[in-house]
């Protein structure tokens, strides 16, 4: 039982995924801001209401991790990003006009990012 009101918390302590593992060691200054805006984005994206964009965070995600391992080239990597463009933009223009900016920042504009923070990967 917590004394005098106050409840005790542990610090989290969150394991790194394997994308933030190698999105870690781009040193290039010039990515960077590129770099904390995606993984802000990504986050955002991952935990959204709609099953879309949350499919397309964790599929970028998926192949961001594959680019680096080696396990694909940039070449899939960018068929994947082009595919996923013209698939959100048919979401994006089905979703209410309030919704759109929201979807279209959660969706295109976090895959714009990924393939320049991706040229960093490799």
């Amino acid at each position: 039982m917590p004394s005098a009101g106050k409840t005790k918390r542990r610090k989290s302590s969150r394991k790194k995924s394997e994308l933030d593992s190698a999105l870690g060691q781009v040193g290039d200054e010039s990515v960077a801001a590129a770099k904390n805006e995606f993984q802000d984005l990504l986050a955002q994206a991952k935990g959204d209401t709609s099953e879309l964009v949350r499919q397309n965070a964790n599929e970028l995600e998926e192949r961001l991790v594959l680019l680096k391992k080696r396990k694909i080239d940039k070449e899939d990597f960018d068929y994947f990003i082009e595919n996923q463009k013209r698939d959100l933009r048919v979401f994006i223009d089905s979703q209410p006009a309030q919704a759109q900016e929201r979807a279209e920042k959660l969706t295109l504009h976090v895959l714009e990012i990924a393939a320049r923070v991706a040229i960093a990967l490799i």
